[in-house]
């Protein structure tokens, strides 16, 4: 775990992209309470080979009440991302991933302070996988005493 300007910093090792439909391959777990997401960020691994891919996030909540939340709109990455390009969460639920064939991108322009986010599973909703790789950090703050986040392997 480390502390930055952001937050808490939460490592998700490099991993294969799954073909995963709503709400998505499991990537970071909330619990113990609210927190607010500070920013999501993934370095590509392994191209795309330029097949599209549309990737999103979604919060599938532990409240039994709770509906799956979009934290990002599908956005094609696969077709122009390869090796060493960022893929970065805006912020603002709804919003699209700004992807793309960049070795730099903004995080979490839109959101202000964050996005307070209930217990439960972010997860990676894609169309395409089987071959292409990505490593992944969350930033967060606890808005609750004993809220955290932990990246699933």
């Amino acid at each position: 775990m480390f502390k930055s300007g952001l937050g808490v910093q939460v490592d998700r090792a490099e991993d294969v992209i799954q073909v995963v439909a709503t709400p998505g391959d499991p990537f970071f777990t909330i619990a113990g309470g609210m927190v607010a997401i500070r920013g999501i960020v993934g370095i590509c691994t392994v191209t795309f080979g330029g097949v599209a891919s549309n990737l999103s996030f979604e919060l599938n909540p532990d409240a039994p009440t709770g509906a799956n939340t979009v934290l990002s709109l599908a956005v094609d990455i696969g077709t122009a991302t390869v090796v060493g390009d960022i893929v970065a969460f805006q912020g603002a639920p709804g919003g699209p991933l700004v992807g793309g064939h960049l070795a730099a991108q903004a995080v979490g322009l839109t959101s202000g302070f964050g996005v307070a986010c209930a217990p439960g599973v972010i997860g990676l909703v894609a169309t395409v996988g089987a071959g292409p790789a990505m490593r992944w950090s969350l930033w967060y703050l606890p808005l609750d005493a004993g809220a955290s986040v932990v990246a699933i392997p």
